[in-house]
């Protein structure tokens, strides 16, 4: 990236550069493309900013001269143009999010491109229609898990796709690629920032050949997670370096987190007062992000509120995390209750702890013993008596229950069940009360 900015400083300006892979780094690094085409001054005037655009849209827009001499950027975020078929995470997510934000137009045309690619239309949206695609048909043909909310979602996108008469949005790349070739206007720049790549798409090629393409991919697995060359490329302004295991520190507590990554490197910069940061002052300062991840599903299934628990779901999975992530930290949720409701009645009487204190005086003298014998910690004594406090809201008929549905859920998840359909019902069956 650093060699483009500076070509661009330089006056070299590409017809087309197209960045895709991680979100977080893809916006970082598009943001900074255009701001080094477009200064300031200008952004405003002759930078267009195109969302759910189809390819024609976007060559309209590009060949058309701006209001005042000088480059034009023209940039669009996550193009469904450029997506596969089948696409990796929530491919209705952008759409969703949209919609939500009060961008309902973006939302239904993205929601349109979406389908287009399956070859459904504005008529086949509405899941109530006979011969609506069910949601079988969405996972086979789209990879794309329906929850209840998104049957909603899909029924009041329909009706205002209708009575706005929107239609779905060109997914021919032909116009723009015609354009690219043909020659687009001098100084005049396509900025296209993609989570997601058709590797069949001909902009890819062109990118290839007469543009230029930025990867910024990063492993899904966290064995296969490498964090140095972007953590080089966090701490190059700060003139900073990592110490030896301060690498490894920062991957085991943040993982796979790009946006997170960056904020803890930001704050070790400061922080650290020589040119090294070193493994003390990440272990010092960078909090077990990974262990927490589930914190807030953990509050509210604790709550047995099952609004939040949904909706924490639904943007966990929005965001990559596969179904059986989430079920992994339900079953461990619902586990903790359980031991907790057994020390409850063993050691409380079934009365809960109102705080701490009581925890040490009536219940740690006796658990102590237990635990020592089977050679396990003891835990803080105020999280155990808001463990208690939780555990005393469900029965233990309901616990077990509880259980057994994470096996089901499991043996659902790997029958290649819908993900989102199974982790609803499972959330539902857990906060409900029997």
């Amino acid at each position: 990236m650093d060699e483009v900015l500076a070509e661009v400083k330089g006056g070299k300006v590409w017809p087309l550069y197209l960045l895709w892979g991680e979100e977080f780094l893809v916006r970082k690094g598009a943001d900074e493309l255009v701001k080094t085409l477009v200064p300031d001054a200008a952004m405003g005037l002759n930078l267009a900013v195109l969302d759910a655009a189809s390819p024609r849209e976007v060559a309209q827009e590009l060949a058309t001269l701006p209001l005042f001499p000088g480059r034009k950027v023209v940039l669009v975020r996550d193009p469904e143009f450029l997506a596969p078929k089948k696409g990796k995470g929530d491919a209705l997510a952008k759409a969703r999010d949209a919609w939500k934000a009060g961008k309902r137009k973006e939302g239904a045309r993205r929601l349109l491109a979406l389908a287009g690619r399956a070859g459904w239309g504005v008529e086949q949206l509405d899941p109530r229609v006979p011969g609506a695609p069910s949601v079988e048909q969405w996972k086979e043909e789209l990879n794309v898990d329906l929850a209840e909310a998104d049957l909603a979602f899909l029924q009041e996108a329909a009706a205002f796709c209708r009575d706005e008469r929107i239609s779905a949005p060109e997914g021919d790349a032909s116009a723009l690629l015609e354009l690219l070739q043909k020659g687009v206007p001098p100084g005049h720049a396509l900025v296209l920032a993609a989570t997601d790549v058709d590797s069949r798409s001909p902009l890819l090629k062109f990118a290839q050949d007469k543009g230029r393409l930025f990867e910024r991919k990063v492993a899904a697995r966290h064995k296969d997670l490498d964090l140095s060359e972007i953590s080089k490329e966090f701490l190059a302004p700060f003139k900073k370096k990592l110490g030896p295991g301060a690498l490894e520190g920062l991957k085991e507590r943040i993982g796979g987190n790009i946006r997170l990554l960056q904020s803890e490197l930001e704050k070790l910069a400061v922080y650290a007062e020589g040119p090294t940061i070193e493994a003390q002052h990440v272990a010092l300062l960078v909090h077990h992000a990974r262990e927490e991840e589930f914190f807030e599903l953990t509050e509210a299934l604790q709550k047995r509120e099952l609004r939040d628990a949904l909706s924490y779901a639904e943007d966990a999975m929005g965001q990559g995390t596969h179904a059986l992530q989430l079920l992994g930290a339900v079953a461990s949720i619902v586990r903790s209750l359980l031991e907790n409701h057994a020390w409850l009645e063993k050691y409380a009487g079934g009365q809960p702890p109102r705080t701490g204190r009581d925890v040490e005086a009536r219940i740690l003298p006796k658990l102590e013993a237990e635990l020592k014998a089977t050679k396990r910690k003891t835990p803080n004594a105020w999280a155990l008596a808001f463990g208690m406090q939780a555990a005393a809201r469900y029965e233990r008929r309901e616990l077990l229950n509880a259980l057994v549905a994470c096996a089901d859920a499991d043996l659902a998840l790997k029958s290649s069940a819908s993900g989102k359909l199974v982790i609803e019902r499972l959330l539902w069956t857990v906060c409900t009360r029997a």
